[in-house]
């Protein structure tokens, strides 16, 4: 495992900032601009004023925000609505969510992790990025020298070790920071100061690797930073140190870890004929197809169709192909090694074999002619996590189909990753996010 490191955490202070849930944030990449309205309306305290602030007002550059955002930052630690704990520890982090009518909890735990370039040591990503949202991280990671929020690790425990301690060190007390997110979820911390409990965990750790489950640009931009500062000459000061980047570690064989798919409706495209569609993918796929006439048969064939693609899902690569007024259907692939073969990249079966592969390069590529280009852009395919808003949108006319996925599964995870290779983005969506605000930490130097 990389190395952790206990650290002072900056955070709110419940006793001045009053509900946490009021001033916590989604992920920067999460926040459109209606949300961001809906946050800075929310409390004039709330984290989003720091982690994705307006531009400022007569600003042609649109820099003058991350300085804001600085003296923001700082002005509310001078006034004590956020405090730094008095000595270093880890922190127990519950995520505690419902997912199809059940409760579940998500357990990590949140310190300071080495950096490590991607190859030279045994922190792994799982996803392509893209440069702009780096930019932008970077920019504010220099103006406030401050990680406003936790990147989301995997690692691998399946006999829970390292829950087992955590547990064994917080149970008995209620947490020190609690919030409520936008979905309703809620997020709790213990902070574990003691000595022998945060060796006990540590040492659990021992030499496991780490994927990155979420957060590649904000990872990516700790590298860019610790840089940037060796080339400068600047020297960090213990855990807190632009050597370490700010993350919460979650077990991968944690029951509590879930994942969704990405589903794609196709817009702003020619309407498919779908007699010929059908027969085109027939070539390729087993095709199973429920017709309708009115909203109750689409509602009936909607959920047929979503089951047979879970179930099929669970031996085979399937999809579910949503079309307007006509019919749904259920694409289930044949042969996985030949249809593989048709994915044009020099990578291993695992990764030419994923789902999203399958269904980018089959059929919207060779199919329908949409480019890489374009879904890098998201020109003509809207992504959507829930599968009944993609039907939505074509049986209303606002799509001209959608395609319905499955979610990852851990083991291809693993096995991709243990080949070097990346997912394409929009594969995995892990529930729930990590806030910003809730567990933050500033970054200390030499004088």
């Amino acid at each position: 495992m990389p190395e952790i490191h206990p650290f002072r955490a900056l955070h709110y202070d419940p006793a001045r900032a009053g509900d946490l849930s009021k001033v916590v944030a989604q992920p920067y990449d999460k926040v459109d601009d209606r949300l961001r309205e809906e946050y800075y309306a929310r409390d004039p305290h709330h984290i989003i004023r720091v982690d994705k602030r307006k531009e400022e007002p007569e600003d042609d550059t649109g820099e003058k925000k991350y300085g804001a955002a600085a003296a923001t930052l700082e002005s509310w630690v001078r006034e004590g609505a956020l405090v730094e704990d008095p000595g270093p520890g880890l922190y127990a982090v519950h995520q505690a969510y419902t997912f199809e009518g059940t409760r579940r909890t998500r357990k990590g735990i949140c310190a300071m992790v080495r950096l490590e370039e991607y190859g030279a040591g045994r922190i792994h990503p799982h996803e392509e990025t893209h440069s702009g949202p780096k930019i932008d991280r970077l920019k504010l990671l220099r103006a406030t020298e401050t990680h406003l929020g936790h990147i989301f690790l995997l690692y691998s425990d399946p006999a829970g070790e390292i829950t087992k301690a955590s547990d064994a060190a917080t149970s008995s007390r209620p947490p020190d920071l609690r919030a409520v997110d936008d979905f309703g979820e809620e997020h709790a911390a213990w902070r574990i100061g003691d000595r022998e409990a945060i060796r006990r965990i540590v040492d659990a750790m021992g030499p496991r690797e780490a994927i990155i489950a979420d957060g590649h640009h904000r990872y990516e931009t700790a590298l860019a930073y610790r840089r940037e500062c060796a080339a400068a000459g600047r020297r960090g000061v213990g855990a807190e140190s632009f050597d370490n980047v700010l993350a919460t570690l979650v077990n991968m064989d944690d029951p509590g870890l879930t994942c969704f798919p990405t589903h794609r409706v196709i817009k702003d495209r020619p309407p498919v004929n779908r007699e010929a569609f059908l027969e085109k993918l027939s070539g390729i796929f087993d095709v199973k197809t429920w017709t309708f006439a009115n909203g109750l048969e689409e509602k009936q064939a909607r959920s047929a169709m979503l089951e047979a693609v879970r179930a099929d899902g669970k031996e085979a690569h399937a999809f579910g192909l949503a079309l307007p007024s006509v019919a749904h259907a259920r694409l289930r692939v044949r042969d996985t090694s030949s249809t593989a073969g048709r994915v044009d990249a020099p990578r291993s079966i695992d990764w030419r074999s994923l789902d999203v592969n399958l269904l980018h390069t089959v059929i919207l590529e060779k199919m329908m002619r949409i480019t890489p280009d374009d879904t890098a852009h998201e020109r003509f395919v809207d992504y959507v996590r829930s599968a009944d808003e993609a039907v939505d949108r074509v049986v209303a006319g606002r799509g001209v189909c959608a395609f319905i996925v499955n979610p990852v599964r851990m083991e291809q995870i693993r096995r991709v990753v243990r080949h070097g290779e990346r997912f394409p983005q929009k594969s995995t969506d892990f529930y729930p996010k990590m806030l910003s605000g809730f567990l933050m930490c500033r970054l200390r130097f030499e004088k």
